[in-house]
């Protein structure tokens, strides 16, 4: 009978999670369609807009936006709609992400993508989806169908006044790292983001993070932003578990005073509140709120390297404890970390360190998070590209602190691009990742992952718009 009935959880949660992704990708779908039909497109030479208004939300550590990481003097293409596709045959070591019973499979990844780049005097808005099919040869049963989108957003509502809105959605199956190359990120992360370093396993996974800020520039040297947002993580049921991932759901909302003293060198301090609350066992219980204050201080010390510190408090308090979890993680916390970017002719890198209270990706409710990632473009010899990417972190349960339970994951990657003709590109990848788990977690078991690919991914329109 249990058996039958865990059986039954199984198949519902699987019609949830059908019906969310068939409702989510209509609706992906008629919100690009939208923004197509209400620009006005005109054959003509893109243009780029130097007064395209932009938010504060970039800035030293808050809840900010991480910008692309260019070479100097690169600019990103801008006021154009542009759809292309993509295939790449590559093998995956560990298709199951589970050392017990390793099983490694070829397979076949199909992906397409749709941007859209606008800039006017006042606006800025930039918009991705990238629908993505991975085809395996053994194990049919886990092919699936996985999509990506983000939009980010900046409107002059009057000349000191900025609204901002931003929102990325993710739904995929397993800890599937980006076969096509995707822009490096630089700069601090959010401490309002949900943990990006730790995989949830094999599983079908649904996030959401959306936000909007206000801003209001006072002076050519002050500004105020106020912010609020969501984010929202579910995930499927992983086979053979005992247990369940942890769901989330949260809501945040702050205020940020910057203040650019020179030309070169900004301050900024940040409050932050963020409500959190967890599922376990198909019932929304656990509660994290996370008060937070910060410092921060960005300086462009040269033309191409720019330098960010940050460091401050968090306050936890944490709900729907049984009384034996009773007051377990409560307190106060430090949080801090920095980065650094260099963006040159031909070499491009970016570092940053962060430790704070954030989500545990599944696996946990809250954890203490420290993580380092880095990355470097470089530009090599008959128009090709390279690229090295690392990353590294250690989240340690916030409310089993004495038994030491934590996770460690460590990931690395290099990437090979070359431009072909009309914006195609050959590109080849190597990519690894390991995770290990110390404590209470007897249902899921470490593991070690390598893949290898091969693809093109070919551009097929490209219709520059009106500025």
């Amino acid at each position: 009978m249990l058996k039958k009935n865990l059986e039954s959880e199984h198949v519902g949660e699987d019609r949830k999670h059908r019906g969310r992704f068939w409702r989510k990708t209509r609706w992906a779908f008629i919100f690009s369609v939208t923004l197509v039909a209400l620009f006005p497109v005109r054959l003509a030479a893109q243009t780029t807009s130097s007064a395209a208004p932009t938010s504060d939300q970039g800035f030293g550590y808050g809840t900010g936006v991480q910008t692309p990481l260019q070479f100097a003097g690169e600019n990103a293409p801008e006021n154009l709609a542009a759809l292309s596709f993509g295939a790449s045959a590559y093998y995956d070591d560990n298709v199951l992400a589970s050392n017990t019973g390793q099983v490694g499979d070829e397979a076949l990844s199909l992906n397409s993508n749709l941007r859209i780049s606008r800039q006017t005097k006042n606006l800025a808005l930039g918009f991705d989806y990238a629908p993505f099919f991975q085809l395996y040869r053994q194990l049919g049963k886990d092919s699936q169908l996985n999509q990506v989108a983000s939009l980010d957003l900046a409107y002059l509502l009057a000349p000191r006044f900025i609204l901002g809105l931003h929102d990325t959605f993710g739904y995929q199956y397993g800890a599937y790292p980006s076969l096509n190359e995707e822009p490096i990120l630089s700069g601090p992360t959010s401490p309002t983001a949900l943990n990006q370093l730790i995989f949830p396993y094999t599983v079908r996974t649904l996030t959401n993070m959306a936000g909007l800020d206000l801003t209001f520039k006072k002076s050519r040297r002050t500004s105020v932003t106020f912010s609020g947002g969501y984010n929202l993580g579910r995930f499927g049921n992983q086979a053979g578990a005992i247990e369940s991932l942890y769901n989330n759901k949260g809501a945040h909302g702050g205020v940020k005073f910057k203040y650019r003293a020179t030309e070169h060198t900004s301050f900024g301090f940040a409050l932050d509140h963020h409500d959190s609350t967890y599922q376990l066992g198909g019932v929304f219980g656990q509660r994290t709120q996370n008060e937070s204050a910060l410092l921060s201080v960005e300086s462009r010390l040269s033309p191409t390297l720019i330098v960010t510190v940050n460091g401050g408090t968090q306050y936890v308090h944490t709900l729907g404890q049984s009384s034996v979890e009773a007051g377990a993680g409560h307190g106060f916390y430090g949080a801090g970390g920095g980065s650094i970017t260099e963006e040159v002719r031909n070499t491009a890198l970016t570092f940053s360190v962060q430790r704070n209270v954030s989500d545990g990706g599944g696996l946990y409710a809250s954890v203490i998070s420290t993580d380092a990632t880095f990355a470097v473009r470089r530009r090599l010899v008959v128009h090709w590209e390279v690229s090295l990417r690392g990353g590294a972190d250690r989240a340690d349960n916030l409310f089993s602190q004495r038994a030491n339970e934590r996770t460690d994951f460590l990931t690395g990657g290099i990437y090979f691009t070359r431009p072909l003709r009309n914006g195609s590109v050959f590109h080849i990848s190597y990519v690894n990742m390991h995770e290990s788990y110390k404590g209470t977690l007897p249902a899921f078991d470490g593991f070690d992952r390598n893949q290898v690919a091969i693809g093109f991914d070919f551009r097929v329109k490209t219709i520059p718009l009106a500025p």
